[in-house]
């Protein structure tokens, strides 16, 4: 395997790039013969540009020279284009702060000269140092401003730029369904352009998508795709991401010697082209493998050598930021340690809620518990009493016969009470076991998970790159959460203290719509269509946020059960004197065993098509919203061909008179770790 690694190192290495070679010795000659100044200044531009995937110090080199002629002959268009080259030598090369600070030099310059095409690339470039440092909130609406300011300029190349990287947001951010989006839109048009290192970039970062996706297969062939093109420009900065890519690809795979092969010949193409950033990730990919091969002892060796990588690239940072910057990204960091203080505070809040809780049961358990020994004590006690004074006042018996029937049925009246606050008593507990659980089996794990999380980033064992993606994860399901809290607590609510429905007219398709954008992040995520169909003119009548919380609950349901590619549908008609409402999903319906438990006393919960998990109380709640509204809910569904929810609801206004052949509005409608792209 050392004889096929090493000759695999010599055929990278060896492969150049006769084109850019060309171009680069052309342009060379090109200088060497001109004496215009500014030709001079385009021509050092240009070898700083053509530099980029060779080497990030000759970028900087020739940007340097470019910028000191563009000052000497006092233009400024070519100036900030010398800044912007320059400053994009220094972010290849993993010198941050440096690159910030040419771009902000470049924006200036260009935002007084109001060239959209140019202000685009400053914008592009200045996002891709925000996504580097993992700043997406900053960096996806510098890429969207880079793709305006382009489609205004018509300028079809950094448009494709602009939608690779903004791509890029959504892989770092683990949307690699909407990154692919992004990524099929921007290959046709760099493939219209020619552009083969766009071309190149596009590959590499739909491989990454589907390495994200664990779709090795398919990486695999975008990558070797990318490795063709890669080969024939000779570009060894591309190649890195390439080999690092299909090295991700065939560790998911299980190949760990095909792993190993491409990611040390990326790590000797990263040691030759003097990248900090790759020779980190590297790094940390050799650190998977070898710990997944079970040499500890060199995953050890890698996992220190991304470390200090990692510090190296902090401590360089910190030393020459620029005032501007520094307070951008410290204020970012207080924000962020803001955060994980208000959720460790919450985290705690909820222990001692939760321990209030349990205090709150117990206290009154006992003083429960005491009331009713007391009362059977003194019963006891007074029956006692009853009957020593019948036993020597045995004559009396007649004149105390009515007194002791008053007596008696004082007791009775006091044991019904009793078997009432016995009754009252189990269904609290019953509650209680029932919140208890949910609380135990549904809400601790999002929370221990963030508590584990925590402790993991607090010893500082999670690496950087890894921090985002984990974060993500935990946002992720924190709406799931939230909403299984709502459905919780009103169903709580609704055992121990009762609800009384306030019925007034409700536009349906207007609460649909509300719960649609409510939920269409969570739709979208599984690529599930919403589609509501409900005639704008229909009205029940009906509390509104009861009738709220159950389209909210059957369209989430429909959601959970869906697949991607399948709809969820609402529709209404009027039946009689009630209005019908349907919640109509593709997904993978259910059994009419399943369906039998769905609105029963008991509560039935399934895992979703993405392994969602839920209470179990939303159905139950719904059921009890429509009851107490004067409708019904039922289901019908075949497995394998989706289900529907139905419900009815009253009528605001009375039914107008129609024609036996005149359809309804339903009945109408149902035949009807990427490589950013520098500009």
């Amino acid at each position: 395997m050392l004889l096929l690694f090493l000759t695999r190192i010599f055929l990278l290495i060896s492969l150049t790039q006769p084109q850019q070679k060309i171009l680069i010795q052309d342009l060379k000659t090109e200088l060497d013969r001109t004496e215009d100044i500014t030709r001079k200044v385009e021509l050092y531009c240009e070898l700083s540009k053509a530099h980029n995937s060779i080497n990030p110090k000759t970028t900087i080199a020739y940007g340097n020279k470019a910028v000191a002629l563009a000052q000497k002959a006092g233009n400024d268009k070519l100036l900030a284009l010398a800044y912007n080259e320059t400053g994009s030598g220094h972010y290849l090369l993993g010198d941050i702060d440096k690159a910030v600070q040419f771009y902000y030099m470049a924006l200036r310059i260009r935002e007084k000269l109001g060239d959209p095409s140019d202000l685009s690339a400053t914008y592009n470039n200045i996002g891709n140092v925000y996504a580097d440092q993992r700043n997406h909130k900053e960096a996806l609406p510098l890429y969207k401003k880079s793709l305006s300011l382009a489609t205004t300029a018509q300028d079809t190349l950094r448009m494709s730029s602009a939608l690779s990287n903004i791509g890029g947001v959504y892989l770092d951010q683990g949307k690699f369904d909407l990154a692919l989006v992004y990524y099929r839109e921007a290959l046709p048009i760099q493939e219209k352009l020619n552009d083969k290192q766009g071309i190149l970039i596009s590959l590499i970062n739909i491989g990454d998508a589907y390495n994200g996706k664990n779709d090795f297969q398919t990486a695999l062939s975008y990558l070797n795709k990318a490795h063709l093109i890669a080969n024939d420009l000779g570009s060894q900065h591309d190649e890195v991401y390439v080999l690092r890519g299909k090295a991700e690809s065939y560790l998911k795979a299980g190949n760990f010697e095909k792993a190993l092969d491409n990611a040390l010949a990326s790590m000797e193409l990263a040691k030759a082209y003097e990248g900090k950033y790759v020779l980190r990730e590297n790094a940390a990919i050799l650190d998977r493998i070898y710990a997944a091969m079970g040499n500890f002892e060199l995953a050890h060796h890698y996992l220190t050598l991304h470390t200090a990588y990692n510090d190296s690239l902090h401590n360089e940072r910190a030393a020459d930021r620029i005032a501007q910057e520094r307070v951008k990204y410290e204020t970012a960091q207080k924000d962020k340690e803001n955060l994980l203080l208000r959720a460790e505070q919450e985290l705690n809040l909820r222990k001692l809620e939760q321990r209030s809780i349990v205090q709150y049961f117990t206290i009154a358990l006992l003083l429960l518990v005491c009331a009713m020994a007391y009362v059977f004590f003194r019963g006891r006690q007074h029956q006692s009493r009853i009957n020593k004074l019948l036993t020597q006042k045995n004559e009396l018996i007649m004149h105390k016969n009515q007194a002791l029937n008053q007596h008696q049925k004082a007791l009775t009246e006091q044991a019904q009470q009793l078997n009432i606050q016995k009754e009252k008593l189990t269904q609290l507990n019953t509650i209680k076991d029932k919140l208890f659980s949910v609380i135990a089996h549904d809400l601790r794990g999002p929370l221990v998970a963030l508590k584990g999380l925590l402790h993991v980033m607090a010893m500082g064992k999670v690496p950087a790159d890894k921090q985002e993606g984990l974060f993500n994860s935990l946002v992720k399901g924190q709406q799931n959460v939230l909403w299984m809290l709502d459905n919780l607590f009103d169903w709580a609510r609704a055992q121990m203290e009762g609800f009384e429905a306030d019925p007034k007219p409700l536009p349906l398709r207007e609460l649909a719509d509300e719960n649609i954008r409510l939920l269409q992040p969570v739709a979208s995520s599984k690529e599930v269509v919403l589609d509501n169909r409900i005639d704008p003119s229909l009205t029940g009548c009906a509390d509104k946020e009861m009738i709220r919380l159950v389209l909210r609950n059957l369209i989430s349901n429909g959601i959970k059960f869906c697949k991607a590619g399948d709809t969820v549908t609402l529709s209404a008609r009027l039946q009689d004197d009630h209005v019908l409402v349907s919640v109509k999903d593709t997904g993978i319906g259910m059994t009419p065993e399943v369906q039998q438990k769905l609105f029963g006393a008991s509560s039935y919960s399934s895992r979703g098509t993405a392994n969602e998990k839920g209470s179990g109380l939303g159905l139950a709640l719904c059921k009890d919203f429509v009851e107490h509204n004067g409708g019904a809910i039922w289901v019908e569904s075949v497995p394998g061909m989706g289900s529907t929810f139905m419900f009815t609801l009253p009528c605001s206004v009375k039914k107008e008179e129609k024609g036996e052949d005149a359809p309804t509005v339903q009945e109408k409608e149902e035949k009807a770790a990427e490589q950013l792209q520098l500009a």
